[in-house]
């Protein structure tokens, strides 16, 4: 462990701390509040809002939070949506169950057992695959889980998802894992040193953290293979289920622009990164060059993008088949990352795909071709 590299890492704490620590300003900021035009087709926009499940509205949510705000994805749906950041899934789904908020999108690890003991949501789709990874330095020579057997593993907090995704595909691969691997380590500047002083061999988060994690390291972190990797649905629209019964063409169009913005950033995330920043100034990390945080912005999203924004795997945006759903459900009760057992939820009656075709009732192509002529 090069100690002499510690002035490198901490030098770069003020971009991490925006990068991943809540900015109070945000609080009071919302994309919604942007200019716009206050009818569509001669209607006043319906005003609602949305919770982002993450305060400091990272790069990873430019493809939602902003991108069909600031296209006029959400106007075109007859929506004037504010988006209100908030600090978890958890604190996201209690704000639609409030009445505070009509959608978020939310873990599966808060939305499945909350929607199966409150009838006052719905869960109406899901993204395909699953952000959460354990990653490692590439001279550690790991390639698996199963290759941490005795060894140390971060997480940003005793209690974090990250711990039990981790401990789940551990012993999927036939370890036995226990919680006193895991060191609390915190996200960012202060995991970084971790690795580089040798309290920690891997690390266990979600795609964003991971990625800022590395770009202070000078090595790469490879994603270990786990069984966990491939779990599809793990990441759900949870929706007011008032709503959901009494107007499925508002829901059906929230989450028609959500595709609509995550096709549209796949296809060119650099407008989307700068579109976000635009809208959330406070969004942006302040250190480093201005072609470094781009580079980190964009990997970031592009990440998030490769991992849940395609179609899902029942062959459409927004739907998993049963059997994905199962998998998942199975091997997140199994490893403690969803309360209770696989017997206690129903997928098929937790989730409502009844508005899956209205959500894709939309061209892709003649999205990507929208962010192809903004790239020129």
């Amino acid at each position: 462990m090069p100690f002499e590299r510690t002035p490198l890492i901490m030098k770069r704490t003020g971009f991490i701390a925006l990068a991943l620590i809540g900015v109070a300003a945000l609080g009071g900021c919302a994309a919604g509040d942007a200019a716009q035009a206050p009818e569509a087709d001669g209607k006043p926009l319906e005003k609602i809002t949305f919770a982002v499940t993450d305060q400091t509205l990272s790069a990873a949510t430019a493809s939602y939070a902003t991108v069909p705000v600031e296209l006029g994805y959400y106007a075109e749906e007859g929506l004037d949506v504010t988006m209100q950041p908030v600090e978890t899934a958890l604190a996201g789904v209690q704000a639609v169950a409030a009445g505070n908020a009509v959608c978020t999108y939310a873990s599966a690890a808060t939305a499945i057992p909350t929607a199966a003991s409150d009838p006052t949501i719905s869960l109406v789709g899901s993204t395909e695959g699953n952000m959460f990874r354990v990653v490692a330095p590439e001279s550690k020579g790991f390639t698996s889980v199963a290759d941490l057997a005795g060894k140390t593993i971060g997480s940003n907090s005793a209690t974090a998802t990250g711990v039990n995704y981790a401990i789940g595909g551990m012993e999927a691969a036939g370890l036995t894992a226990s919680p006193d691997q895991f060191l609390p380590v915190g996200f960012g500047a202060q995991a970084a040193l971790a690795f580089e002083q040798g309290q920690i061999d891997a690390y266990s988060a979600w795609d964003s953290p991971n990625l800022v994690i590395e770009s202070l390291l000078d090595e790469k972190l490879v994603n270990l293979d786990s069984a966990m990797n491939d779990l599809n649905g793990t990441s759900i629209f949870v929706c007011s289920t008032e709503a959901f019964e009494n107007d499925p063409e508002m829901i059906a169009g929230i989450w028609r622009a959500f595709f609509k913005g995550a096709v549209f950033s796949a296809e060119n995330p650099e407008a989307a990164i700068k579109m976000h920043w635009e809208a959330y100034p406070s969004a942006k990390p302040t250190d480093g060059s201005e072609e470094e945080r781009l580079a980190l912005a964009v990997r970031q999203l592009e990440t998030r993008l490769e991992l849940t924004g395609g179609v899902g795997s029942a062959g459409k945006y927004g739907e998993q088949t049963t059997e994905d759903l199962q998998q998942m459900v199975d091997l997140l009760t199994e490893s403690g990352v969803i309360e209770g057992n696989a017997a206690d939820y129903d997928v098929e009656a937790l989730f409502h795909h009844d508005l899956i075709d209205q959500i894709n009732d939309f061209d892709p192509a003649a999205i990507r071709d929208e962010a192809k002529r903004t790239a020129e």
